[in-house]
């Protein structure tokens, strides 16, 4: 007897990466091509503990009783699993039994981190499920395999990716899970942030890296058959992944839509998963097979992402179709498939995980229309099995518990058209058929139609690239899809002056979307967020002059993920200072922004500061000056982000529209940025109103700098006793023929600086 149970129906969300082989060249109904993309690679989320630099803290050990191993294999025998109407089992849930005492406290940057680690001493493998979870804003959770690398599950916050209050950790060859939880300073934290806890108990070996038989009869060297040995199939293999969900376990196998457009569905049985709640905790465990040609070889473990959505399923073939939702591994494949029902005699291939064991492939024939795995038994195609040679020694290769949900391929294009129900072969029994449901089955009236066609895709499509946006009101939209193949761009209305909002928010484990905004398309952007978290946000003030802006949403790794977007254009506040009533005192340097700024009731400036730019004085704010120096007084905004034009008046209130400034200046010449820069004679004791604006309707950021050289009013007074007389004559003549007295700057003391001291002979004005 070999794999299945029941029809049960599941589908799985997958986002697969980088197949190693060419795009097939046939696309249409009766195929599907099978694709390969290549990705980024995913940066590794750290655990808590290393992410504070405390990973070298010793974490306390939370020891859960011991489990009877042996009865639960018996069980298995007594109810099926693997071999009748149930998946093949491996692990029971336990109950953690997590108190707060369970961990300790450690003191971290910003808040605190309790951590535990749970463990069974006989466990094979540790999972542990989380449900109820409710975390308060700034809290997180993350769980991990110690001393497994890419094993983290997180962050964790709010009620979970699922939206359900449930988390699970991924299932690897450990008896330990390090669970962490991180609470910021002035965060509440006097219960755990989680109602249950349970600790999948492994109690068979499914991390098999090397041949060896096991319990239950399986996986030897004269039953089964390394894919890697059969270089035509290597893109098979890459598209096939052993599925662990709850304490069971099954095959599965990334597959392609007509479209060609990287959805990561994966196809598998419904006997294995047919609900929601077991589609997220589905563990995708790809490449994990030998990958050299050799009895000796060892397996590798290979790559690991969990969570699914079920998208159709249907028990009357036996089918499934998940979509993964986590970023998955490079070099990934999706596999083709035909909707047709093969003939008999059609040769065959199976690419699958025997037992939970490490990938393995049999070659086989259609031998029959019909197999007893259901009802109609038409619905299912009989496969035989057929010996083929690898490493010097025939074998056959058979399928057994694990198996399931495999697909079955017809050799000569290699297209799916069918996965694993039922069937009897083993290592046991090598002459025993199996029995496949048929995908033609389910495409035709299971509903598997539309999804094969291509992925989901939001209402605002099309609207692939910046030639064609999709025009964006204020809002938020939620339910968006972005693609590594399919970028989204938007069109936001956002006149000079005002403050564009774009914010994304996602799951960065599923992918991670950046955003972009440009003025228009092919320039330079004016603003982005590159970023590595959980969500995406730009603010802009529409300093570039235009009235449409262009928004790109984008994935730099991954092939697909879902996010909610809110744009927002509006006026920015009215600065403090906008009328003169309001004007800011300074006394020196001080950073500026008339973004936001209305027109001043002072109206344009005179006629006789027009320098070709017109009288106007848009956008314009106020600040004052009380001179404390009697000499050149400057004011610039060299550098400032915008065109700037500057008005400085003087008076002890604020002028009127028939003032008439002592300065004013638009684009100095040397002035970076097309500055302004106004220079006049200051007295002590005067008030001077400085006005910041522009010639035209823009607005930005500077730096208004001011600055005061005191110039003496009596130059000849020498000795400074305020009088010009002989005291200061004396000085002059004493310095005759050298610079040091010099009153006409002509770097010499002669007759005309005398002529200076005796034009201005007596008090000092």
């Amino acid at each position: 007897m070999s794999r299945l149970t029941m029809p049960t129906a599941l589908t799985l969300i997958a986002c697969v990466l980088g197949a190693p082989s060419a795009l097939a060249a046939e696309v249409g109904v009766d195929g599907h091509p099978s694709i390969g993309a290549q990705q980024p690679a995913q940066e590794s989320v750290p655990s808590l503990s290393e992410a504070f630099g405390m990973e070298f803290v010793p974490v306390p050990l939370h020891v859960l009783p011991p489990q009877d191993n042996e009865f639960f294999m018996t069980e298995d025998v007594i109810l099926g699993n693997g071999t009748g109407q149930n998946p093949y089992r491996f692990a029971v849930p336990t109950p953690a039994a997590l108190e707060l005492g369970s961990g300790e406290w450690i003191e971290v940057e910003g808040g605190r981190l309790w951590r535990t680690r749970i463990a069974s001493p006989n466990a094979t493998t540790a999972r542990l499920h989380l449900k109820g979870i409710d975390l308060p804003a700034g809290q997180q959770l993350r769980m991990s395999a110690p001393g497994w690398a890419d094993s983290v599950i997180g962050p964790i916050e709010g009620v979970g990716e699922f939206g359900t209050g449930e988390a699970w950790s991924l299932s690897l060859p450990t008896n330990e899970v390090l669970l962490e939880w991180f609470v910021p300073h002035g965060s509440a934290a006097k219960q755990l942030p989680f109602a249950e806890a349970d600790y999948y108990h492994g109690y068979r070996q499914i991390w098999k890296l090397e041949e060896e038989g096991s319990d239950g009869g399986l996986a030897v060297g004269t039953c089964h058959l390394d894919p890697i040995c059969f270089p035509t199939w290597v893109g098979e293999s890459n598209g096939t992944v052993r599925l662990i969900f709850s304490g069971s376990l099954c095959s599965g196998q990334l597959t392609a839509t007509t479209a060609v457009d990287e959805t990561p569905y994966v196809m598998t049985a419904n006997h294995c998963i047919a609900t929601q709640s077991i589609a997220n905790s589905c563990q995708f465990n790809f490449f994990y097979r030998r990958n050299t040609c050799a009895s000796t070889a060892t397996a590798s473990a290979g790559s690991n992402v969990t969570g699914g959505d079920l998208v159709v399923t249907q028990a009357a073939s036996d089918c499934t179709l998940l979509m993964i939702r986590p970023t998955l591994p490079a070099n990934v494949y999706w596999v083709g498939w035909t909707n047709a029902n093969v003939p008999t005699s059609t040769a065959s291939t199976c690419v699958h995980h025997p037992d939970g064991s490490y990938q393995r492939i049999s070659f086989g024939t259609k031998n029959a229309a019909s197999f007893p795995c259901g009802s109609p038994q038409t619905n299912w195609s009989s496969v035989s099995w057929n010996s083929a040679t690898q490493y010097g020694v025939t074998s056959i290769g058979v399928t057994e518990g694990g198996s399931s949900g495999s697909a079955i391929y017809r050799n000569s294009d290699r297209r799916m058209y069918g996965v694993l129900t039922c069937g009897g072969s083993s290592c046991t029994n090598t002459a025993a058929d199996d029995g496949y449901g048929r995908l033609d089955v389910a495409i035709s009236s299971g509903g598997f139609a539309t999804p094969l066609a291509a992925g989901t895709d939001d209402a605002q499509e099309p609207n692939d690239s910046c030639a064609a946006p999709r025009v964006l009101a204020n809002g938020t939209y939620a339910g968006m899809v972005v693609k590594r193949i399919d970028e989204d761009w938007y069109q936001i209305s956002s006149a000079p002056g005002t403050v564009v909002s774009a914010s994304a928010t996602y799951t960065h484990a599923n992918g991670d979307i950046d955003l972009e905004l440009f003025s228009s398309c092919g320039s330079t952007a004016l603003a982005s967020d590159l970023g590595n978290v959980n969500n995406a946000s730009i603010n802009y003030t529409n300093s570039s002059g235009s009235n449409t802006l262009f928004l790109r949403v984008f994935l730099s790794t991954d092939t697909r993920n879902e996010y909610s977007l809110t744009v927002s254009s509006s006026a920015p506040p009215t600065p403090a200072n906008d009328e003169c009533a309001a004007a800011v005192d300074i006394t020196g340097s001080v950073a500026f922004s008339t973004v936001g700024a209305t027109d001043s009731t002072t109206g344009t400036i005179p006629a006789s500061c027009d320098d070709g730019a017109g009288t106007s004085m848009q956008r314009d704010i106020w600040y004052r000056i009380f001179a404390q120096c009697t000499g050149t007084a400057t004011v610039s905004t060299c550098g400032a982000s915008f065109d700037t034009r500057v008005a400085v008046y003087q008076g002890f209130t604020c002028p009127t529209t028939s003032s008439v400034p002592v300065g004013c200046d638009d684009n100095t010449t040397g002035c970076a940025g097309n500055g302004s820069q106004v220079t006049w004679q200051a007295n002590a004791g005067s008030v001077y109103y400085i006005r910041v604006g522009s010639p035209i309707a823009a607005s930005g950021t500077g730096q208004l700098v001011y600055s005061c050289v005191e110039v003496p009013l009596c130059p000849a007074d020498l000795d400074g006793d305020g009088v010009v007389g002989g005291g200061d004559l004396g000085v002059l003549l004493g310095a005759w023929g050298t610079a040091s007295a010099d009153l006409d700057d002509d770097g010499l003391v002669d007759g005309s600086d005398l002529g200076i001291m005796l034009g201005a002979w007596g008090n000092c004005p």
